[in-house]
């Protein structure tokens, strides 16, 4: 049987959805996001590691929080899965264990590897967590102490990509990673008026936990999915076992074509509507060129599709894979560091001035008081023994400046170390900023918020030639580079069919239009010259491997021309994306304020 192309609700967290968006892709499936909770740090949270054995993390969320939170990477860190382990890695965790699991396998490879006697365990969490990891080591003498690092906020609507996707009956299945997110994702339906749209979709969890859940909140699907283990493989495996299988929904009847004036199936010949008066010649040439038409066009109707589709898929993995591996460069390398302590240097300069003063005379009068012991007669018994005295007292004095002078060094060391971290923080805060704006112009949302972070990190005025694209853009937001490559072949088809009107005046033109009603044909690839079907399919081209500019250089000139009406706003969009993108790019080679 056909593998099919599976498209797939991802309820995961947006980071974590995105990262599974790529692995979908890589397996021939498409990601529709529908984020049910936003992870978000909580404020002053406070982790004790005093006289901890081990760091325990039941999610890759939790990973990132400590890594926040805490500068410490020494202690093991014990991981409920292989890609909580692969997060503990990224953030500088060097002794890793995964119990590729669920929370049950990860206590028991606690009790496998560790004594309670050997010191207490924390686990990173959120303010809700799955299962009972505390009670389950602690009914064997262990000592866990849970620090609530993020909190789960529950998302209120359906995203509006989702929703379409949903209505328009589009998605075949939806995952759950957690029962939490399948009661969230119940209670959402709900509330947007989904009851039976999943009737013919497929619910694909990690464990019979999620599913119990759905059952909870009466939200019920075609087919429900457990993945045979509770990690990610396991899930995307019962996926493609699912594309396999013939689909819930009939599909829909193949388009049929006919040409004007022919009767409907099903009528009498009495019934057809009698052809018009015309000279043979001016009727059987345009029914001919329609006839060659039609047929030119059902033979590339599908290479057509699926050329376009791949090429809008992949623009739309590419994006979103980008934007995953920015946040997750950005969490590593921003850690708040702790403000420096003023260094207190006055004890040092008392111990200085009583050395100095000892005896009643500066320390550097001792050679003096020397050399004039050395000048007395040489019949003085004391002398010898007052010089020797002397030298000693002096050479103890010097070792012990040169022991203050050498700590003073180093305190002023730890000052100057302090404050290039510092800066080094502030750098590290302006690419954290500057990544965050380019992750919603990428998205397409609204970047006002971070933009003003950016200007206010750089510590000086960006420039109007910088700063015109992204201010321009910055309370709305830009369509984004998917949605302008989905959208260019709807414009793309009526452009050409306006173009072949314009061409051919008369009946010709008539019967030609007529037929477009039916089917478009058009070619794509690199298509050399200068006609609009030419211009249209290399723009086309260039879409489909994300070339944005590219397809502009294409269309370069065609807003005069009577046949490109409608792709002007098109190209007006693209233009502004450009600008800003490029903006939003040089943004990062800005100096810093205090860096």
């Amino acid at each position: 049987m056909t593998r099919r192309r599976l498209r797939v609700l991802v309820t995961r967290p947006l980071g974590e959805a995105e990262l599974f968006a790529v692995a979908l892709a890589m397996r021939g499936h498409e990601a529709v996001l529908a984020p049910m909770v936003t992870i978000a740090p909580v404020a002053g949270a406070e982790v004790d590691l005093g006289e901890a054995q081990a760091i325990l993390f039941t999610s890759a969320n939790g990973v990132r929080a400590f890594a926040i939170a805490r500068r410490e990477r020494d202690l093991p860190a014990f991981c409920v899965g292989d890609a909580t382990a692969a997060a503990a890695r990224a953030t500088g965790f060097t002794n890793v264990e995964s119990a590729s699991g669920d929370v049950e396998a990860l206590a028991t490879l606690v009790r496998e590897r560790l004594k309670p006697a050997d010191g207490a365990l924390v686990h990173a969490a959120g303010t809700v967590v799955a299962g009972d990891l505390s009670g389950a080591l602690s009914a064997d003498g262990f000592e866990v102490r849970r620090a609530q690092l993020y909190k789960a906020e529950p998302a209120a609507t359906m995203p509006a990509e989702a929703a379409a996707e949903i209505r328009a009956g589009r998605i075949d299945a939806v995952t759950f990673f957690s029962p939490r997110t399948a009661e969230i994702f119940a209670r959402v339906a709900h509330a947007s008026g989904f009851h039976d749209e999943f009737r013919g979709v497929a619910a694909v969890a990690l464990a019979q936990s999620a599913l119990a859940a759905l059952h909870r909140e009466d939200c019920a699907f075609g087919a429900e999915i457990a993945a045979s283990r509770p990690d990610e493989a396991a899930l995307l495996d019962a996926l493609d076992r699912l594309a396999e299988e013939p689909a819930m929904t009939e599909e829909a009847p193949p388009p049929k074509f006919e040409l004007p004036g022919q009767p409907e199936a099903g009528a009498s010949k009495k019934e057809a509507a009698p052809p018009r008066e015309k000279p043979r010649a001016a009727v059987l040439v345009p029914i001919a060129v329609a006839l060659v038409v039609a047929l030119v066009g059902i033979l590339g109707w599908a290479y057509w599709q699926t050329a376009m589709t791949g090429g809008t898929t992949v623009s739309r993995v590419i994006e979103q894979r980008l934007a995953a591996l920015d946040r997750r460069i950005a969490q590593a390398e921003t850690r708040p560091a702790p403000p420096a302590a003023p260094v207190d240097l006055s004890p040092f300069e008392v111990r200085l001035k009583a050395l100095e003063a000892r005896d009643g005379a500066p320390a550097s009068d001792l050679a003096a008081r020397i050399a004039a012991l050395e000048a007395r007669p040489a019949g003085d018994p004391s002398q010898q023994a007052a010089i020797a005295a002397l030298t000693a007292e002096n050479r103890r004095l010097a070792d012990e400046l040169a022991r203050v002078q050498a700590e003073i060094g180093r305190l002023q060391g730890g000052i100057v170390e302090q404050v290039n971290d510092r800066a080094g923080v502030r750098r590290a805060e302006f690419r954290l900023a500057v990544s965050q704006l380019r992750d919603a112009l990428g998205a397409g949302r609204p970047f006002a918020a971070e933009l003003a972070i950016v200007r206010d990190l750089a510590g000086e005025p960006l420039g109007d030639g910088l700063a015109a694209p992204l201010v321009a853009a910055a309370e709305d937001g830009i369509e984004t580079r998917a949605s302008l490559a989905r959208r260019f072949t709807g414009l793309a088809n009526a452009a050409i069919a306006s173009a072949r009107t314009q061409a051919m005046p008369g009946i010709l033109g008539e019967i030609v239009e007529r037929a477009q009603g039916f089917f478009s044909i058009r070619r794509v690839g690199d298509v050399p010259g200068d006609s609009p079907a030419a211009r249209v399919a290399r723009a086309e081209a260039r879409l489909s491997v994300d070339d944005l500019a590219g397809a502009l250089g294409a269309l370069e000139g065609v807003q005069g021309e009577a046949w490109a009406v409608g792709l002007v706003p098109w190209i007006e969009t693209v233009r502004r994306r450009l600008a800003a993108e490029r903006a939003a790019n040089a943004l990062a080679g800005l100096p810093v304020a205090g860096g």
